[in-house]
C-alpha cells in the first residue's frame, strides 16, 4: 500500500511538472499590437463628459469675458490653454523656449454703456443689434440713409452712393456686394468691396458718421477714430424699413439680380452709442505644442490639429462661442492628450496648435504664414477645427486639387467612428473665412473639419455650453485622434 502511494505521489508531482508550464504559456500576456496601445490611449482619454466640461469652462464669462484678441480675457484663457499643454506633456517645438508664438495686434474693447435707439425708441440686445466690435468711441446721432452694399465700383459701373447725401448720416448697409457668381475671376473682382474694413473706409470718405451694419457682430472691422457703429439684426432693419414702400429683404434682391442701387433717405433717426477703448500696441498669442515622432528621420516632418480660441470678447455682453470654437479647443486638447498617453508614438511628430485672431480677420494664421516656426514643406498635413460640438455627421473641407488629404479622415471613420460623412471641395479661397482656408491659400495640405446635421448658432448668445452634445464631442476627438494617427504614420 505504501508503495502504491508513493507511485500516486510521484505521478502527482510529474503531472504538475508537465503542466505548469503549458498553463504558465497560456497565461502569459502576449505582446499589445500598436493599434491595441492606441486605442487604449483613446478610450482612457477621450471622454465625451470631460470634453464637455472643458467647453463649459472656456465658455465662463466672468474668467474669459468672450474671449477677444487682445484682451485680457484672452489672455487668460491662453494662459490657462498653455497649462493643459504643459499638464498633458507636450513639448516645445525645436528651437522655441515656450508654446507661444505672439503676433502685434490691435484691439478695440467695449469699456462702458453702448445702446442703440431708432425713432427714440430703445433697441433690443441680441434681437436687433450689437456692439460695434471696432468702432470708435462716442454718439452719433442722425438720419438713416440706406446705402445698399456700401459699395462704389466705377470700373463695375456700380455706385450705392450715387444720387444720395449721407454726409452727417448714419448709414445703413447690408454685408457683401450684389455679386452672385461664384467665377473665380469675378469673386477676384468684388473681393475688395467685400472687405468690412472696406465699408467703414468708403462710409467715411463719403461724410457719414456713423452706421448700421446688417451683419453678424465680430471684431474684423475697419477702425476710424470719428466713426461709430453698430451691427444689426434683420429684425430692425425691417423696422427700419417699415412705412417707406419697400421691403428690405426684397430690396436687396433687387440689387443682387439688377446689379442697380435703390440707395434712399429712410426720414428716420438712431442715436448710437459706443464706449470704446482702441488699442495699437496690443498682443496676439498662438500656441503651439508637440508630440515627438518616433521614426528618427521622419519626426521632422509634421502633421497639425488646429483650432482657434478666440471669440467676440464683450458686445457688450458675453456671447460664449460654446461651439465656435470652444468645442474644437476641447476636442484638440483630448487628442493631445490621448496621443501623449500613448504607449506607442506615431512615426512623424504631431503639433498641436491653439490659434488667436481668427474671429479678428484670421490675423493669427496669416501672422503663422507669413513667419513659419517649421520649413513649411515639412508640414505634411493640416487638421483645422471649426464648429465641431453640435450635429449627427462631420463634414470636411478641402482645396478642389488636392483630395487626396480627405483619406486620412474617411478611414478613421470608417473605421472607427461611423458617422455620416461629407465632404466639399473648397474653390473660393479668394477671401478665406477660416484659419484652414488661410493654410489652403498658402499652399499647405489642408481639410477643414466641421461637425454638421444639428442646430447651431453663430456669434450670438444661443451658442452657449448647455446646447453642446457629448456623444458628438467624443466623436468628434476619436476621429480626430485617427485621422492624426493615420497621417502621421503614412508612407
Amino acid at each position: 500500500m505504501r508503495t502504491f502511494r508513493t507511485f500516486l505521489a510521484a505521478m502527482a508531482v510529474l503531472t504538475l511538472v508537465a503542466v505548469q508550464p503549458a498553463a504558465a504559456q497560456r497565461r502569459a500576456p502576449q505582446p499589445k499590437t500598436p493599434e491595441r496601445m492606441y486605442l487604449d490611449a483613446m478610450f482612457e482619454n477621450i471622454k465625451g463628459t470631460e470634453i464637455f466640461d472643458c467647453v463649459r469652462l472656456l465658455s465662463d464669462s466672468t474668467l474669459f469675458q468672450g474671449r477677444l484678441c487682445g484682451s485680457e480675457g484672452m489672455r487668460r484663457a491662453v494662459d490657462w490653454v498653455s497649462s493643459r499643454y504643459a499638464e498633458i506633456g507636450l513639448q516645445p517645438l525645436p528651437g522655441r523656449p515656450d508654446y507661444f508664438l505672439n503676433f502685434p495686434t490691435v484691439c478695440t474693447e467695449v469699456t462702458g454703456p453702448c445702446s442703440l435707439t431708432v425713432e427714440g425708441r430703445t433697441c433690443t440686445w441680441a434681437k436687433e443689434w450689437y456692439a460695434g466690435g471696432t468702432s470708435a468711441n462716442g454718439v452719433a446721432e442722425a438720419e438713416i440713409v440706406f446705402a445698399g452694399f456700401g459699395v462704389s465700383a466705377p470700373e463695375l459701373g456700380y455706385d450705392d452712393y450715387a444720387g444720395i447725401d449721407v454726409r452727417g448720416k448714419i448709414v445703413l448697409i447690408e454685408g457683401e456686394t450684389p455679386n452672385t457668381s461664384r467665377n473665380d475671376d469675378t469673386l477676384r473682382i468684388w473681393y475688395p468691396y467685400t472687405l468690412h474694413q472696406y465699408k467703414v473706409a468708403n462710409a467715411v470718405a463719403h461724410g457719414a458718421i456713423g452706421m448700421l451694419y446688417r451683419w453678424v457682430p465680430g471684431p474684423n472691422n475697419g477702425y476710424d477714430p470719428g466713426f461709430v457703429y453698430a451691427y444689426i439684426t434683420d429684425n430692425l432693419a425691417d423696422t427700419i424699413f417699415e412705412g417707406s414702400g419697400r421691403d428690405y429683404d426684397a430690396t436687396i434682391r433687387q440689387l443682387r439680380a439688377k446689379k442697380r442701387p435703390a440707395s434712399f433717405a429712410t426720414g428716420k433717426k438712431a442715436r448710437i452709442q459706443m464706449t470704446m477703448t482702441h488699442r495699437e500696441d496690443a498682443v496676439g498669442h498662438n500656441l503651439l505644442g508637440m508630440v515627438r515622432g518616433s521614426d528618427p528621420e521622419l519626426c521632422n516632418e509634421y502633421v497639425i490639429l488646429s483650432a482657434h480660441l478666440d471669440h467676440l470678447g464683450m458686445i457688450p455682453y458675453h456671447i460664449a462661442g460654446a461651439n465656435d470654437n470652444n468645442s474644437s479647443t476641447a476636442c484638440l486638447l483630448a487628442v493631445a492628450k490621448a496621443l501623449q498617453a500613448s504607449q506607442v508614438k506615431p512615426k512623424r511628430s504631431v503639433i498641436f496648435l491653439s490659434l488667436d485672431g481668427e474671429e479678428a480677420g484670421l490675423t493669427g494664421s496669416l501672422y503663422l504664414t507669413a513667419h513659419p516656426v517649421i520649413p513649411p514643406e515639412n508640414v505634411k498635413l493640416i487638421l483645422n477645427l471649426e464648429q465641431v460640438g453640435i450635429g449627427e455627421g462631420f463634414s470636411v473641407g478641402y482645396k478642389y486639387d488636392s483630395p487626396e488629404v480627405i483619406e486620412y479622415v474617411k478611414r478613421a471613420n470608417d473605421q472607427y467612428v461611423h458617422r455620416p460623412l461629407d465632404f466639399f471641395p473648397n474653390r473660393y479661397v479668394t477671401r478665406p473665412r477660416t484659419d484652414g482656408a488661410v493654410f489652403m491659400k498658402n499652399g499647405y495640405p489642408t481639410v477643414d473639419f466641421y461637425a454638421e446635421g444639428g442646430i447651431s448658432y453663430y456669434h450670438e448668445p444661443r451658442d452657449n455650453w448647455e446646447i453642446q452634445d457629448p456623444s458628438t464631442l467624443q466623436d468628434v476627438a476619436r476621429a480626430l485622434y485617427w485621422s492624426v494617427i493615420n497621417a502621421a504614420n503614412a508612407d
